[in-house]
């Protein structure tokens, strides 16, 4: 879902992710955009081959698969692919599982499969996410299922951290129509282009960024999701793509090492938090997702929706980029996110996403693993 996610001072001076140009001895990242599931027979490998561009937060990608005999699919965390310190209750790899389901469960329907997710067959975990499967999936023999128009724009869904056209208001015909796309979701999907608000926005969403910098636990997990240059995004595969021409020689001489990261008051991390700083006040309109309750069963719920909204906002011909640092529970960020409950006036409601929304330039993908990375057993 950003989809939290995490904005990095750097990723603003970064040139767009590409594949690895003339060096044949790299895996292509994000070869997995082009035409997934291409001469696959087993419509769950198809299936998966779409699931996994689902948006997740740090480009985690922290899903794991068995594939059963009776055409089955059992959807597991990979424990190790979690944010302790910035999500501590997993809500938010939660949500990225959810937004997993459901780009299965719509590239399946473009094979005619009725898809059926039971979340949590085991039992929900009463704390974090555990070994547990998170959801079973398993393809309904007597039932055929319609072809979905989001399945056309799978491919082609972005998380966009570029600037946005300040001047350029999304329509409210557009908002409506992107937040009815969410369907039986256990919430609400609101958004506002009104002037007041969006300004309070802007400034609220900057200042978690600047919040987040300068925690330390947080920059230092967010550091361990960073590829530097195009041979450790290849390698990778996964996390956030830090790619220029320049990036070899910076790392080199210390510019992009850890210690510099972790200094809020580094060169770089000044340069990338004005870049920043200036990208949040070019949100023309926010959208957020609210629930009654905080259960695993919801967060997976909220996935789904949220996978749907950043889906028809690509069919509309908006970006989408979620901005969610104030409604992460860590201690550091307390202040900020009873102010963001506040704000966004969420009463009794728990705010799951908060995103903006505009017009921007196109960007390219991020990178993908392959589907048999995330398939333990078949």
């Amino acid at each position: 879902m950003n989809t939290r996610r995490h904005v990095l001072a750097l990723l603003a001076a970064a040139p767009a992710l590409s594949a690895c140009g003339s060096n044949a001895n790299l895996p292509d990242p994000i070869a997995g955009w082009r035409d997934p599931g291409a001469g696959e027979t087993d419509p769950r490998r198809f299936a998966l081959a779409h699931a996994i561009l689902a948006p997740n937060p740090h480009n985690t990608q922290p899903w794991l698969v068995d594939l059963d005999d009776a055409g089955g699919m059992t959807l597991y965390c990979d424990l190790e692919r979690r944010l302790p310190f910035t999500d501590p209750l997993d809500r938010q790899i939660t949500i990225g599982c959810g937004a997993f389901l459901e780009l299965y469960r719509i590239a399946a329907a473009e094979l005619g499969q009725f898809a059926e997710i039971t979340p949590f067959p085991e039992g929900e975990p009463t704390s974090n996410l555990d070994a547990r499967p998170l959801a079973h999936v398993r393809f309904n023999p007597t039932a055929n299922a319609a072809r979905d128009p989001m399945f056309a724009h799978i491919t082609t869904r972005r998380t966009n951290r570029n600037d946005y056209d300040a001047a350029r208001i999304p329509a409210d015909t557009d908002l409506v129509r992107i937040t009815s796309a969410i369907g039986g979701f256990p919430g609400a999907a609101q958004w506002t282009i009104e002037p007041d608000k969006v300004a309070a926005l802007r400034d609220l969403v900057w200042r978690g960024f600047d919040r987040e910098m300068r925690t330390e636990g947080a920059q230092d997990e967010t550091y361990g999701w960073l590829r530097f240059g195009r041979a450790q995004i290849a390698e990778h595969r996964d996390g956030l793509a830090i790619e220029g021409p320049m990036i070899p020689l910076f790392k080199a001489i210390g510019v992009l090492d850890r210690e510099d990261f972790l200094n809020p008051g580094s060169t770089a991390n000044k340069q990338g938090a004005d870049e920043w700083r200036a990208k949040a006040e070019s949100s023309p309109a926010f959208m957020w997702l609210t629930t009654a309750n905080d259960t695993p069963s919801t967060r997976l719920a909220t996935g789904i929706a949220y996978a749907r909204l950043n889906l028809a906002a690509t069919a509309t011909g908006l970006a989408m980029h979620p901005w969610s640092q104030t409604l992460q529970e860590y201690e550091e960020m307390a202040e900020l996110y009873a102010e963001a409950r506040t704000l966004l006036d969420t009463g009794d409601q728990i705010a799951q996403m908060l995103v903006r929304v505009g017009y921007a330039e196109a960007v390219n993908p991020a990178a993908r693993r392959d589907v048999a990375a995330i398939i333990r057993s078949a």
